[in-house]
């Protein structure tokens, strides 16, 4: 019997699914991992009556899946794989004239739709493994979804996963039908291994692994983050691993016939030790696999607005993913699973992983959707939309690229980048070069750039040994040209070969004499900072003083390791940056020929006036400058007169970086200030605006710019009255309340002026001679009496030499208490003074007794 003749848990729901497709256009099937809706269901659209005739787009997203899905299928008509079934990957396919299935992956299907908007001859597309929501993805559903919405109403739609039927998409599809499936799966037994320092795991998966591949029966499926870990591992393994046991790397950068070599049946009487990325979790069957062993550990790209570029991120995995890595070890006979982390670690973690929309690099899709027509997310059927200030940040750099309009229409350049197969700053890079090449002859231009191109999509090609003080990517492109067949350089190799074929397709120069050139001593090697530009502008750097330190164009610092060559250079461009603790460090880059790149019109410098603030002068200085971005070409001191919005924002800036402290307000303007913040804390009623040092600086063009306007020198600017110009802020009515609440003196009886010390700490101080307070009954106040919102003056009593003897917020009380005591004391200190038995009736005086006798 063979495997297509076995029962499968989607056969008992397939008249149902052959009526939903008969009958709707929408279907969402819920099918658990083993159910057979990869292998078993896509057969039966073929059948269909309602397909007759129609092609048939199973979608899968990755490319071994995809290519073994489609064999699969194949040899159950029992024909090769090309005929009725056949596949198209990104840069291989098995496909004929009468191919009716084809398997795809996401971003095929999103170019089959750009060349044709209709989908005029597919009946179907089937969405499998949806609940990955890849970027891809996301994009393919939006634009099917958009032909069915608007072009086809006839389009058929089927989405398929383990774990799909969630609310949104239920939302995005309100007409779907909702069907779901039984799934086959073996018991697994689930086991937890955590290790003693999380740090030190991959010690720990080691130890757990020597033991396990000569005691357990069976093959062995280990899912690690990284290719470095299995890389380890596998090294590390080597002696321990016994005969019958074949030891087989499975991950993305390994050709589809590696990854194949991997999943394929062990002979006989041989098992498999399987080291596998997250690559393995869905849609592969490895034979014979009864136990996983999970590091819970996976490796996510997450584009960093920083460097802009996709930063490997190492994180736990989600519930969700968790479950699917131990079902690994149930799809064909019951097994185990053994987590190398904590059963608490666990149940803390997140249901689901976050989905790609909102960590990946945006530009590719946002490209395909202006290719669409589309300037905005939200004008398509997305299941979800990505952070809207993200999606803002990568349309601005479409467009700065030259590859959108200010309205978000593809540019002349924008609609030949489009379609190349590779990341928009790429393509933009080969175009660009393709030019420079014919315009001004410069040979093998085109050749270099596919290669650059070519090695910016893979990993480093050099060791860490060799990275360490040499990131320059010249000397990797110089690797490829002297070991063209050694470890992933013929991959790189091959994918620039195919770059260069579309670039002369485009400009429609198949029968060019132009050949693609792998020749070291040919290739312009010395302009990798010149093609590199166009698609970094923004990463032209320009060394800083400090050895190795350089300034972008875009103002953010990068950092060179000062023992590479590249460290000494007048200006580089930086092709990858890697966010450390200390900064941004330059992984790749190019030295950059700045007088070469004017010359030829790749860049251009832009002239403005400078304004700073020059210490030792202690004035404002002007100065004539090229700038390229952030970067200052070329700088000429000027005296020739400068705007006068250009001194107040030169100004406002100098001081907002010394503070308010560095103005010489003086001590008329720092009591005006006190009082006016006494007054905002204790009469709030008032309203009168905020003066804190915060809001002052803040707000520097308002209250004090219009008085800059032609001031040149720190001493012009200590000139200013300060105090005047912020009182001035103040309309007539509110000055008047403010000196009627704020008072700067109080007048007392003998009519001397006696000024008010204000503070946020505590009510406002008078300081006056205690013979000057005689008859005064009422303690004097500040604030606001009609509100009910005065505060009595804290009253500094002085002696005849004017120093305190006393301090009371209650005049009355003071009379009537302690002032015996003082009176005795004063006597005693200053006979010829008056010093009366009832003070609260005797009359104010500043006169001795001989005086007041007279």
């Amino acid at each position: 019997m063979t495997s297509s003749a076995k029962n499968l848990p989607i056969d008992d729901i397939k008249s149902d699914v052959i009526s939903a497709l008969k009958n709707h256009q929408t279907l969402l099937l819920t099918a658990p991992p083993g159910a057979g809706k990869s292998t078993r269901l896509p057969l039966w659209l073929l059948d269909l009556d309602s397909l007759s005739g129609s092609k048939i787009y199973l979608l899968q997203p990755r490319r071994i899946a995809a290519k073994n899905i489609a064999c699969y299928l194949a040899k159950q008509l029992g024909e090769q794989v090309g005929d009725t079934v056949g596949y198209r990957l990104r840069n291989e396919s098995k496909v004929s004239k009468n191919t009716r299935l084809e398997v795809i992956t996401e971003g095929i299907l999103t170019q089959i739709i750009q060349h044709d908007a209709e989908l005029a001859d597919c009946g179907l597309v089937v969405f499998d493994e949806f609940h990955e929501r890849s970027l891809n993805a996301d994009l393919a559903f939006a634009l099917t979804r958009d032909v069915q919405l608007g072009l086809r109403d006839d389009l058929k739609i089927l989405l398929m996963s383990a774990t799909l039927a969630t609310e949104e998409i239920k939302t995005q599809l309100p007409e779907a039908v909702c069907l779901e499936s039984a799934g086959r799966s073996y018991p697994v037994d689930i086991s937890y291994q955590a290790p003693s320092n999380a740090r030190l795991w991959r010690e720990h998966i080691l130890t757990v692994l020597k033991s396990l591949v000569n005691q357990h029966q069976g093959s062995i499926l280990v899912f690690l983050p990284s290719t470095g870990d299995i890389r380890y591992l596998a090294e590390n393994l080597l002696n321990y691993i016994p005969d019958s046991m074949l030891l087989c790397p499975l991950y993305g950068d390994l050709s589809l016939t590696q990854q194949q070599q991997a999943i394929a049946p062990a002979p006989r009487g041989q098992h498999k030790l399987v080291l596998a990325t997250n690559i393995a979790e869905t849609s592969l069957t490895i034979e014979g696999v009864n136990l996983v062993v999970d590091s819970g550990l996976e490796n996510v790209a997450i584009y960093d607005n920083q460097t802009l570029s996709n930063k490997l991120t190492q994180r736990a995995i989600a519930k969700a993913s968790a479950i699917q890595r131990a079902g690994r070890a149930g799809r064909l006979q019951a097994g185990h699973c053994i987590r190398l982390y904590s059963n608490d670690d666990f149940q803390r973690r997140n249901e689901q992983s976050v989905s790609e929309i909102q960590q990946a690099d945006l530009l590719p899709m946002l490209m395909e959707l202006a290719r669409w027509g589309a300037n905005e997310c939200m004008q398509l059927p997305m299941v979800e939309i990505p952070d809207e200030k993200r999606e803002q940040l990568a349309w601005q750099e479409l467009i700065s690229l030259g590859l959108l309009s200010a309205q978000k229409q593809l540019t002349t350049d924008g609609k030949q980048v489009a379609s190349f197969p590779c990341h928009p700053r790429f393509a933009k890079m080969l175009l660009r070069s393709q030019y420079l090449e014919q315009q001004q002859t410069i040979s093998h231009l085109l050749s270099l750039a596919c290669l650059l191109a070519a090695l910016l999509e893979e990993r480093d090609i050099f060791n860490a040994e060799q990275r360490f003080g040499d990131c320059d990517i010249a000397h990797r492109v110089m690797q490829l040209c002297r070991q063209p067949k050694k470890g992933n350089h013929q991959r790189i190799i091959q994918q620039a070969q195919r770059l260069f074929r579309l670039a002369l397709q485009q400009q429609k120069q198949t029968q060019s004499t132009q050949h693609f050139c792998l020749a070291s001593n040919e290739l312009p090697i010395q302009h990798c900072g010149l093609i590199l530009v166009h698609a970094y502008p923004e990463r032209i750097a320009k060394k800083r003083n400090n050895q190795g330190h350089y300034l972008t164009a875009y103002g953010k610092g990068v950092v060179v390791n000062e023992v590479d060559a590249l460290a000494s250079e007048s200006y580089i461009v930086a092709a990858q940056l890697f966010q450390k603790q200390h900064g941004l460090t330059v992984t790749l880059a190019a030295e950059f020929n700045l007088v070469q790149a004017l010359k030829r019109g790749i860049v251009s410098t832009e002239s403005n006036t400078h304004l700073h603030f020059d210490q030792q002068l202690n004035r404002i200085v002007s100065a004539n400058q090229q700038v390229l971005g952030a970067l200052v070409i070329k700088s000429e001191n000027t005296s020739q007169k400068v705007p006068p919005e250009l001194l107040v924002a030169c100004w406002c800036q100098q001081i907002r970086k010394k503070g308010l402290s560095w103005l010489k307000l003086g001590e008329k303007t720092e009591q005006l200030l006190l009082r006016w913040r006494w007054l905002n804390s204790t009469q709030q009623h008032i309203e009168f605006p905020v003066v804190d040092e915060e809001f002052l600086l803040s707000q520097l063009e308002q209250w004090l710019g219009p008085y800059l306007t032609d001031i040149i020198s720190k001493n012009q600017l200590d000139k200013l009255n300060f105090s005047e110009l912020l009182f001035n802020q103040l309309s007539y009515q509110q000055q008047q309340k403010f000196k009627q609440l704020a008072p700067v003196y109080f007048v007392g009886p003998t009519g001397r002026k006696c000024t008010i010390r204000y503070s946020l700490e505590q009510a406002p101080i008078v300081s006056l001679p205690m013979q000057e307070l005689y008859g005064v009954t009422v303690t004097p106040t500040a604030g606001d009496i009609s509100n009910n919102s005065q505060v009595p003056l804290i009253i500094e009593i002085l002696s005849p030499a004017k120093r305190p003897i006393q301090v009371t917020q209650d005049l009355v009380a003071f009379w009537q208490g302690s002032y015996q005591a003082v009176q005795k004391d004063m006597k005693a200190q200053y006979p010829k003074h008056f010093w009366p038995d009832d003070p609260a009736n005797a009359e104010a005086t500043r006169k001795t007794k001989r005086h007041i006798k007279s």
